[in-house]
This record gives structure tokens, sequence and C-alpha cells, in this order.
């Protein structure tokens, strides 16, 4: 290759020649021999041979590439014996970080998750919403007033009653099952809230698929969302109930006493599957445990959320009810008392003849999908008599009724919070892409003795042999 822009002149001078072509010659006037050489272009000996595309790769991967051995493996003089060992170690290592890589992929593919359990205490925790209710679903008072007494024996004690001697328009209405419900007057006998009266608004009347109840702190009502800044008894909900047994109906319960739920706000109260139960003649004391659930949507998790057509707030108890509603009204032409939605109430003899069986052979899958974020509150129940003989004897001379009245009517329930504190269970991504490529790059620096750059070096030294034009 000619190193000179110059051209030999006879007396041995340079003159430069450069502006005058494009291109670098060199003149012998005594030979009369011109050579030139055109820019970018590479000497490649007296033959005029170029090197192929495999001998670039070949040299390039000898002196370019970042591989630990490759150069005992594509060197020129390497002796064959020390070829073939080093293309063994690197096939072994090759083959390892295959392994590894395919590995750390799958694992990706899976989009695993870990769950973190976390204990938080707090300074105040949200009280949650009470359904209180009473066993007993339908007044006997009530029933007998509208003429109904009998009606409810029929349904209840055979299998097919007769409905024509009853006017059973009455039942086909929300305000029917309100009616024939145990007022609150009559059940709340005493309230407190923090050691404070409470007054009787502060349970407003809600219809559950345990019937008319009352709730306690839905925050629908004046008072707002209640919340606790300490623990105990005192500091939380206290109330004397009267389960009223002289006033009991024959129904679809046989049980006395009080079935209660705790819930949040917003939620729907499934009352008969989700509550817990209080017998009268008992002191109940209430523990409180709070959890937050935090769960991630797909593809890591399976949490998602959808709208509702009469509900704001999505809740797999709402979505439920609503699946359930669009069922019942589809085959019997109405809804349930509890039931949302504009579908005419069903009067008992639809309940007997259609929803009740509809309910019981339901074989409709409703996709309600687990929410992203759940809090749930969990009783902790323990129990001891009420009232003692001894303050029965006060009860006896203070009212003038028999002891065992008391014992077999009244219920004393405190709720309360054990520990202001609140468990927290998070769902969070196990793996990700960030993650993946760390595990391999150390499986490239493992194995091979490489990095992420040297597949870029192993592209660039590819381009360099096969796309010479625009790349060498």
């Amino acid at each position: 290759m000619w190193s000179s822009n110059n051209t030999v002149q006879p007396n041995g001078l340079f003159k430069d020649t450069t502006g005058e072509k494009n291109g670098t010659e060199l003149t012998d006037f005594g030979s009369n021999l011109r050579l030139t050489r055109e820019p970018g272009r590479m000497d490649h000996g007296a033959a005029g041979k170029r090197p192929g595309c495999m001998g670039i790769l070949l040299s390039g991967f000898a002196d370019d590439c970042g591989i630990s051995g490759m150069k005992f493996l594509a060197g020129k003089s390497v002796v064959p014996l020390r070829r073939i060992v080093w293309l063994l170690v690197l096939l072994t290592g090759i083959g390892l970080l295959s392994y590894q890589i395919l590995d750390r992929v799958s694992y990706f593919a899976i989009y695993p998750l870990n769950v973190n359990v976390q204990l938080n205490y707090v300074e105040e925790v949200t009280f949650p919403a009470i359904a209180i209710c009473n066993f007993n679903m339908y007044s006997l008072q009530y029933t007998n007033e509208l003429n109904l007494t009998g009606l409810f024996y029929e349904m209840y004690s055979t299998y097919n009653p007769n409905f024509t001697n009853y006017d059973i328009e009455l039942t086909a209405s929300e305000q029917f099952y309100r009616d024939a419900a145990q007022q609150p007057s009559a059940m709340f006998y005493r309230a407190t809230w923090q050691w404070r009266p409470m007054e009787i608004d502060a349970v407003q009347s809600i219809l559950t698929d345990f019937g008319a109840c009352y709730a306690f702190n839905t925050g629908n009502d004046k008072y707002g969302i209640r919340k606790v800044r300490n623990k105990g008894t005192s500091h939380g909900l206290s109330v004397y109930l009267d389960v009223n047994q002289w006033d009991y109906n024959i129904g679809p319960r046989v049980g006395a006493g009080f079935q209660l739920m705790l819930y949040e706000q917003g939620d729907v109260p499934m009352v008969s599957d989700l509550g817990f139960s209080v017998a009268p003649g008992e002191d109940v004391r209430v523990g409180i445990e709070v959890t937050k659930v935090t769960n991630l949507p797909p593809p890591h998790g399976v949490c998602a959320e959808k709208s509702l057509q009469y509900y704001d707030r999505y809740s797999v108890n709402a979505c439920q009810l609503e699946c359930k509603t669009d069922y019942v009204v589809e085959r019997c032409g109405c809804r349930m008392y509890y039931m949302p939605g504009n579908a005419t109430v069903c009067d008992l003899q639809q309940f007997s003849f259609c929803v009740q069986t509809t309910l019981w052979y339901m074989n409709q899958t409703c996709d309600c999908p687990v929410p992203c974020t759940q809090v749930m509150y969990k009783p902790s129940l323990s129990h001891a008599k009420y009232p003692s003989d001894a303050y029965a004897t006060y009860l006896e001379n203070t009212y003038g009724f028999p002891k065992d009245v008391f014992s077999s009517n009244l219920a004393k329930v405190d709720i309360y919070f054990q520990e202001l504190s609140v468990t927290e269970i998070t769902q969070e991504k196990a793996y990700n892409a960030f993650a993946l490529l760390c595990d391999i790059g150390g499986s490239l620096g493992l194995w091979l003795g490489g990095s992420i750059l040297t597949v870029m070096e192993i592209i660039d030294i590819f381009l360099k042999g096969c796309c010479r034009t625009s790349w060498h």
C-alpha cells in the first residue's frame, strides 16, 4: 500500500498531485510505470484477492470478541489439540449458558409473584359497618294483624301450601319485610358507642338475604363513618339486644338469637353465609382483626374489577348478588325483596313455587373476579353467661319478670378492636424484565467470561463480515 500522495520526479524530488486527481499516483519517468490507489480500497496482496465473509468472521472472533478462549479457537497459530480442547470448553459453556437462559426465560414467562405480609400499627382505624339481624323474620303480632300467620304455617310445615285464602299481594313489596321484622325500638334494649349512649337513629334498616336487618356505621347517616383511636371494649360498640321470643313466628329458621356480620362500608352484606350467631343468654365479646389485601392484575395475578349494573362500587358480594338477581328475574319474572333492580318483588307464592327452587338448582357460573383491593374484618369471639344470677335478680326486682325471661331473651355484644393494627397482604412481582437481563448477563460472565456488551461485539463481527460495504 502506498503511503504518500506524491509523484516521484526524475531528479529525486517529489511533486504533490493530491489536488489533481481523485487518487494517489506514483510515477516513475524512467520506466513509465504508474501505480494508483483508489480511496477506501484495501491492498490484499499481489493476487488482488480480498478475504471472504468466513475469513473476516474467524479473524473477527479471534481478535475482537470478548468471549474468553475464543482466540484459542479461531486463532491461526493454535495447534489442533489446543483448539479441540478449547472447543469442548466453549461448547460446554454455551450449553450451560443456554440452559440457564432458558430456565430464567421460562420462569419469567409464568409471571411469578410474591406475597408480602406485613403488620402495621396505626394511630386510627376505620370501624366496620355492622349488620344485626333477628332470627325471627316475621313478627307474630304483625302477621296476625294482616291475617297471614296461617300462611306461614302452611309454607313451612307442608310441601304444597294453599295461598288462595290469603291476600298475598301484601307480601309483594320491600316494605312488607321491613314492617314484618322486629322494630329497632324493641330489639335494641340499650346501646352505647365508646361508653356514650347511642341514639336509635344510629342504626338503619337494610334488606339482606337474612331478612330485614339493622346496620350500624354504614356512613350513609348524619354520623358519617366512625373511626377508632384506642383499642378495647370501652372504645367500641356495646349493644344489649332483646330477641323477644314471645313475638316469634314460624319461618325459615328454627333457632332464636341474632345474626351479625362485620363488613366494609359500601359492600353488600351476605349475612346468611358470612355472619356469626349470638344466642340469648350470652355476653359475647367480638374482637376485630383488620386485613387489607392488595392483589395484582394479569398477567401476574388474577384480580380485576368490572362495572356493575346496580352498584357503584365493585365487590364480589355485589357481583354475585347481581348475577343471582338476573338469573331469578329471567326465570321467575320477579326478584327477591333484598335483590337490587327495578323488577317487581316476588310475593310469597312466587317465592315458594319458583324462586326457592331456582336458587337451589342455580347452575349458572357468575363471572365475579377477585377485587384488586379489599378490606376484611375478621371477628374473634369469646362467650360468657348473661345475665349473671345477681344481675338477673336485679332485673327481676326492677321489671317484675321471672329470671328465666331475661336469660331466654337478652344478649349483650361488645365489638371492639383488639389492636390498632392492620395486616396488609400485598402481591408483588417476583421477577421482572430487569432481573431477567441481570441473570442473562450473570450467566454470560459465569460460563463464557462475557457480558451483554459481548452480544453486541458478536453482532458487530457478523455485520463486519457480511455487510462489508456499509459496516466495514
